[in-house]
């Protein structure tokens, strides 16, 4: 009986195990496997090869290496492997855990060196500037507004040419007096907060002030809207707390109509002329042009005013004129909307057909619009083609003076470069306006706070607005590499190139050209570098980009 007992508590053992065994999990390969590549030299190519894989049993891993040139060795998950000049490659790494199928991963590379070709002899737009509107913080903050930090960063460091203010529209919280050709300095408001909390033209002062002592090549003003005893609904926005909208221009408009008042256009043509008189009064700086209406077509809740282009061109020959009666040298844009193409261009033709409104438009403004154009086949590119070609039969060029909603990491830098490379390139833009150069937090509506952090965006802008400077004309540059888009301007002598590589590897490149100068200095933007000044390389010489970044090559000083 006993033995009977102990051969069944046998067998039941034995039972157990073998169903343990069943439940045992099999063995898992490993999973996750991801190849990359880094190129870190040339002469000769070397790139740094790293594979990321995770094991679910915590199984040790070997890798098998093929470095597409018939060398094949075990080594770790991480190799540097130098290659001949002039090669398409496909690099394999076979990861294992020495139980299953070892789990493949492959990276093609490139040895070949791609080229850029400038053609100085092919001239396109003349550049005006880069800028950003604003001071230190917005207005419609506490302030500061300006600071030795401030100023030394955003002319010295990042390099504006162009800064946007907006009008203060209460300057003149009600009528001077009965004559608009007669401006009483001594009736406008400079002190008195009426703005809905926006700061007033003396608490301005003094950034308007630090930016004409730091040499600020121009300002541009724009109209949000014009003070709100000339409006129909007397508000300076549209009267609601939070509603945005783009209501139809209306010939019947009532006290909640967000329009100027059309027997008010003369004394509205008197306040620009007294700001633009107050600003050299007090900060002795002149205004470079000046913008009627901000966006005309939208009713915000904050400063604006909606015109069609009717209206907009009727009021357009009633600034134009008293500008040209009160001497003023002041260039005029319009219509500085954003949007859909119809939209805009509904602003832009009826001032263009009338050969009276043509004669006081002086550029043609956009707002931030299609920025992912890369070839001219494209539909972005082919909008900004349009839009240039507007002003372009009368010689009348085309600006972009806002933009935003670029986050401030390397994503959003790439893709403002791009947008910036695309109006450049095919719309010929002269001149190009980032929405606020400075806020109270880093995101997609600033390049910077106002404690001085930047974001990725203020360092790709700084590799256009530094070293592209006024007067520069761009010149024909090539690239056959879709991921390589190339902008080349000439400036008395010096020739400036930037290169974006859009792409998701590191490319190799060379500068070809006649009377190319002898050596250029290079400033790249990537995931690790801020503008970072890399080395000086010969004309000839081949340098990397790396991917999803922005290169400047300047052969100045």
């Amino acid at each position: 009986m006993k033995r009977n007992s102990i051969i069944l508590f046998l067998l039941a053992l034995l039972a157990q195990l073998v169903a343990c065994q069943k439940k045992t999990t099999p063995n898992r390969p490993p999973e996750g496997v991801k190849l990359q590549a880094k190129l870190l030299k040339i002469n000769p190519f070397t790139y740094e090869f790293s594979v990321t894989a995770l094991d679910a049993d915590l199984d040790v891993l070997t890798y098998e290496w093929d470095f597409g040139e018939g060398t094949k060795r075990k080594g770790n998950d991480r190799e540097v492997f130098s290659f001949a000049d002039n090669q398409d490659l496909v690099i394999k790494v076979f990861v294992s855990d020495n139980k299953a199928q070892p789990v493949e991963a492959r990276i093609g590379i490139s040895t070949k060196i791609g080229e850029v070709a400038l053609d100085y002899t092919k001239k396109f737009q003349k550049i005006e500037g880069f800028g950003g509107f604003g001071a230190q913080d917005v207005y419609w903050s506490g302030g500061p507004y300006t600071s030795p930090r401030f100023v030394n960063d955003v002319m010295n460091d990042l390099g504006i040419t162009i800064l946007r203010e907006n009008f203060v529209p209460d300057i003149e919280i009600e009528n001077d007096n009965n004559n608009p050709k007669v401006i009483d300095f001594s009736k406008l408001n400079l002190d008195k907060k009426v703005n809905e909390g926006h700061a007033t033209f003396n608490e301005r002062l003094p950034h308007y002030k630090a930016m004409k002592a730091a040499g600020i090549n121009k300002l541009i003003v724009s109209v949000w809207t014009p003070p709100s005893w000339m409006k129909w609904n007397n508000h300076f926005g549209n009267g609601t707390r939070d509603q945005t909208s783009a209501p139809p221009y209306t010939t019947n408009p009532n006290s909640q109509t967000n329009q100027l008042k059309v027997e008010n256009y003369e004394e509205f043509a008197e306040a620009c002329v007294a700001y633009i008189r107050l600003l050299k009064m007090h900060a002795d700086l002149d205004v470079y042009a000046f913008s009627i209406q901000n966006e005309p077509r939208f009713s915000q809740f904050y400063g604006s005013c909606v015109y069609n282009g009717a209206a907009l061109r009727d009021l357009l020959k009633v600034v134009g004129k008293r500008f040209r009666e009160e001497k003023l040298d002041v260039k005029l844009f319009v219509p500085e909307d954003v949007g859909w193409f119809d939209g805009i261009q509904s602003l832009v033709l009826p001032i263009i057909n009338d050969p009276e409104a043509r004669q006081y438009v002086d550029i043609i403004a956009v707002h931030g619009y299609a920025f992912d154009g890369i070839t001219a086949a494209s539909l972005d590119a082919q909008t900004w083609q349009r839009m240039y070609n507007w002003g372009a039969p009368y010689k009348i060029p085309l600006w972009m003076t806002e933009t935003s909603g670029f986050q401030p990491n390397i994503s959003g830098a790439m893709k403002l470069a791009v947008g910036m490379y695309t109006a450049l390139r095919f719309g010929n833009i002269e001149a190009w306006v980032f929405w606020t150069l400075s806020s109270g937090k880093l995101d997609e509506y600033c390049l910077m706070t106002a404690s001085g952090e930047k974001g990725k965006t203020y360092y790709a802008s700084k590799n256009f607005y530094r070293y592209i400077r006024p007067n520069a004309v761009r010149v024909e540059a090539e690239s056959p590499d879709n991921d390589i888009l190339p902008l080349a301007f000439e400036n008395n002598g010096v020739t400036t190139v930037v290169l974006v590589n859009k792409g998701t590897t590191d490319k190799t490149m060379r500068i070809k050209g006649n009377n190319l100068p002898a050596q250029f200095k290079q400033f790249r933007t990537s995931e690790s570098d801020n503008c970072k000044e890399i080395s000086t390389i010969r004309n000839n010489e081949a340098f990397i980009l790396p991917a999803n970044s922005v290169t400047t090559l300047y052969s100045g000083s």
